[in-house]
């Protein structure tokens, strides 16, 4: 066994408790460690972290990556302009409902996580993410309102600066407490853990009262979308039904209430 090898976990350790140090470096040698105890598992998990969670399903994912975060929309009201105005899903065409809440699952490398939270910790501004289907939302929502002078410009989810900080903390604690794990499970002159000792510290560590990562989703990197000319209408994402739905007009009945009622939302 190499030097290299006796200090991984070592290395790990230091690095995870150094706040300073970017949690790319610490994860990178978990994938190491994760090769040299033969844990796939450690490996699988440590590059998601790395390279994100495309293709992983948001109930397949770790439960600190699904943070609450408010929807609100910019608009144009003829001559004069809202930013920021929070909305509610209730006020989301029906069909949508169900599927955009109050809560965003972010499938970003941490390396992203991390540099977008320091960006908007400097500027104090949340960040902005985009709701999938955005536009033929807005669309939607102009339509059903009523009112020809409306004009959604943009529909987000608004996320704190504190709340992508804190998802990285829990990267940082996991590799933290999995260290911990291992160190109470490995006599004091084992310097690598065995394959048995990783599995049962992922088990408790990142597969305990977290969501499970379903390690055997998406092997591949590519796009999630890759199958999307297979999917039944009830498997289709939602912004591919609302074509359906606008182009049949079957729910425009429901949704002028939902416009009626983001006019005066908008001019508060």
């Amino acid at each position: 066994m190499n030097r290299r090898q006796r200090g991984l976990l070592v290395e790990i350790e230091q690095e995870a408790l150094d706040e300073s140090k970017p949690l790319s470096s610490v994860l990178r040698k978990c994938v190491v460690l994760g090769g040299h105890s033969s844990s796939a598992e450690l490996r699988e998990w440590a590059t998601r972290e790395l390279r994100g969670y495309d293709g992983v399903a948001t109930e397949d994912l770790p439960a600190y990556r699904r943070i609450p975060a408010p929807i609100q929309v910019n608009a144009l009201l003829g001559a004069s302009s809202v930013r920021g105005q929070r909305i509610s899903p209730s006020e989301l065409p029906e069909f949508a409902r169900s599927e955009v809440k109050e809560e965003v699952a972010l499938r970003n490398g941490i390396g992203e996580v991390e540099a977008l939270a320091q960006r908007h910790e400097t500027s104090g501004e949340h960040a902005h993410l985009s709701i999938p289907g955005g536009l033929e939302l807005t669309r939607l929502m102009d339509a059903a309102s009523g009112n020809t002078f409306q004009r959604i410009t943009d529909i987000y989810w608004s996320v704190s600066p504190a709340a992508l900080r804190g998802l990285a903390d829990q990267v940082r604690t996991t590799v933290v407490e999995l260290v911990a794990e291992l160190r109470a499970a490995m006599p004091d002159d084992q310097q690598i853990p065995t394959p048995d000792q990783m599995e049962h510290a992922l088990h408790v560590v990142v597969h305990g009262d977290r969501a499970r990562v379903n390690v055997t989703a998406a092997q591949a990197s590519g796009s999630a979308s890759s199958s999307v000319g297979q999917q039944s209408d009830e498997e289709a994402p939602f912004w591919t039904q609302s074509r359906r739905v606008g182009a049949a007009v079957v729910g425009f009945a429901t949704l002028v209430g939902t416009g009626a009622a983001l006019w005066p939302l908008l001019v508060k």
